[in-house]
């Protein structure tokens, strides 16, 4: 019964882990790519938070870069 509560509460913090790692943070730009690799959008978070993109918006969302904002 521990091992499977054990394995239970790993597997929900590792979601909760990837799900926070995948979602674009304030600061965050970066680009959208197609299903080859090919840049087809790009986005950005403001420091404030508001989220802007040009193109096209696809699954494939890489952060390649982060804006200097000053911390309060």
């Amino acid at each position: 019964m521990r091992t499977k509560l054990a394995i239970t509460l790993g597997l929900a913090v590792a979601l909760a882990a990837g799900i926070a790692i995948a979602r674009p943070n304030n600061g965050d730009m970066g680009v959208y790519l197609d299903d080859s690799g090919n840049v087809v959008g790009t986005f950005q978070v403001s420091c404030d938070g508001v989220f802007s993109y040009s193109g096209t918006r696809t699954s494939h969302p890489v952060t390649n870069g982060r804006l200097m904002c000053n911390l309060p």
